[in-house]
Formats: structure tokens, C-alpha cells, sequence
């Protein structure tokens, strides 16, 4: 018979391990239409996904819907940057890429507050699906059968903006993109907006809000005015946001190094945080 000391000792080893077992412990996940077949599979466990692409529509998501069975509400916090020699390698700073490590910070800073709050939270990254064009649909479509699935979804990305203008991105700064092509949700974007206003009005640094991202377009409703990851998710719940939190070199200036950025921008996540729960919660 083991020993009362060793049995107490491998009691409390498996307690640890349950109270470190991810969020998903608690939840499953099931696909919708099931009735039809789909040409892609991508990912595994809670972020596989099942989808349709001909390439001839980047606003639409011929996804299976991906139901989370929680009674949490559902935060998607996407990751959408490769390593600097792959497709999406983000702002440059001084000669350094830095659009990974600051999604990485700023993915990691908004899961542990909202699963704090309550959160049932999903952390997609493009490498898990491959960080190639491909992978980039699948990550899209993923995001889209999330937001088909479920009732209570809020998809925010933040990262940081490069300085150089361009004809999609002609004020380069603070900003909250928004779909272009599906409706909006204007009290969703204004109820964000309340929360963040004070951190810019603390930094000293402007905010544009929130406004459409086109690809060809900044005219709302246009079929130009898309931005794939937003309008895939968006045709089925438009509580998705891609948010520049500033320019990268702005970043840099105030914090002192984009790794500082993580203190100094704490009080960003907290408002952000504070804002999708009091909007998940809000009846």
C-alpha cells in the first residue's frame, strides 16, 4: 500500500495539473454544416477549421460554422504576423520587424485579462495553419466560423502601424479598423472608443477611431472597401477589429523599446479589456 505521504504528495500533483489545464478543459467544440462537404481542413482541435476558397471573393467566408460550446462570451485574439523572411513580417524599427513580437505582446496582455474576466478566450496564430497565403485563408475562415457559430464574439488585433504612408493606409497612427463592405456595429465601435480615449488623451498621442480599411477604397459600403480578415468575420457578426495602437517608431519613442511597450501600453489593454467585457455583459 503506497504511503499516506506519497499519496497526499500525488493528490496535490494532480490538483496542479488540473488548475493548469488550458481554458478549452472546460468547453468542446462542434462543426455546423455538416451536410456538405468543404475542399480545405486546416488546423487541429479548437482551431481547425473547414472551408471553401476560389479566390474570386476575399469579403466572403464559405466556412462551416465553428460552435463553441461555453457559456462564456468568446474573445478571438488573432495572431496574423510571420517571422521577418515571411509574407507578413510587420513594421520595421530602426531595421528590426517587430510585427510579431508585438502581437505576441499585445495577444498575450488582452488573454490573460479577459479570462480573467470571464472570457472563454481563442489565441489563432497564421503559423498554425502554415505562414504562406494559404494559411492566411485558413486563419481568416477560421476567424469567420467563429463568428458564425456563436452568439457572443469580439475578434480584436492589435498591432503596431508602420510610419510610411500608402494609398490604403494614408494617416498612419492610431486607429481602429473597421469592416468596409457589412454592416457595422456603430455602438460597438463608439462603446470601444469611449474606454481608449483616455489612455491617447495620457500619451498625448491622436487617435483617427474608427474607419474603414479598404483594400482600393475608404468608402463605406464600397465593394473595394475590404480588409479579408475583417470582412470574412465580419459577414457573420461585425465585432471584429483590427487596431493599431500607434505607429511603431511612436511606440519605440514613448516606451523606450517595443519590449517596454508591454508596461506602457498596459493601461491601453486594461481599457480594451474592460470593454469588451462590459459590452459581453452589458444585458
Amino acid at each position: 500500500m503506497m504511503p499516506l505521504r506519497r499519496r497526499l504528495a500525488v493528490i496535490l500533483l494532480l490538483v496542479a495539473s488540473l488548475n493548469a489545464l488550458p481554458i478549452y478543459a472546460a468547453a468542446t467544440r462542434s462543426f455546423m454544416d455538416s451536410d456538405r462537404a468543404f475542399t480545405f481542413e486546416k488546423g487541429s482541435g479548437f482551431y481547425q477549421v473547414r472551408f471553401n476558397y476560389t479566390g474570386k471573393n476575399w469579403t466572403h467566408a464559405d466556412v462551416a460554422g465553428v460552435r463553441i460550446h461555453t457559456e462564456k462570451p468568446i474573445a478571438v485574439l488573432p495572431m496574423q504576423y510571420t517571422d521577418p523572411s515571411a509574407m507578413q513580417p510587420g513594421a520595421m524599427v530602426d531595421g528590426r520587424h517587430i510585427g510579431k513580437e508585438w502581437n505576441t505582446i499585445t495577444q498575450r496582455a488582452l488573454a490573460k485579462r479577459l479570462e480573467a474576466s470571464g472570457f472563454f478566450v481563442l489565441t489563432p496564430s497564421v503559423t498554425q495553419y502554415g505562414g504562406d497565403l494559404q494559411g492566411f485563408q485558413a486563419l481568416e475562415h477560421f476567424i469567420a466560423g467563429v463568428h458564425k457559430g456563436n452568439t457572443s464574439v469580439q475578434t480584436v488585433l492589435l498591432t503596431a502601424d508602420a510610419q510610411i504612408p500608402n494609398a490604403q493606409n494614408p494617416i498612419p497612427g492610431a486607429q481602429m479598423l473597421v469592416t468596409g463592405t457589412n454592416d457595422r456595429n456603430l455602438e460597438w465601435e463608439a462603446h470601444l472608443q469611449k474606454y481608449m480615449a483616455p489612455f491617447y488623451e495620457a500619451v498625448k498621442l491622436g487617435n483617427r477611431g474608427a474607419r474603414v480599411r479598404g483594400g482600393l477604397s475608404d468608402e463605406e459600403g464600397s465593394s473595394a472597401a475590404w480588409h479579408p480578415l475583417i470582412e470574412r468575420a465580419a459577414e457573420y457578426g461585425p465585432e471584429v477589429t483590427i487596431i493599431e495602437v500607434a505607429r511603431a517608431i511612436d511606440i519605440v519613442e514613448k516606451a523606450g523599446s517595443i519590449e517596454q511597450g508591454e508596461a506602457w501600453a498596459s493601461p491601453l489593454f486594461d481599457a480594451i479589456a474592460d470593454a469588451l467585457q462590459s459590452w459581453a455583459f452589458r444585458d
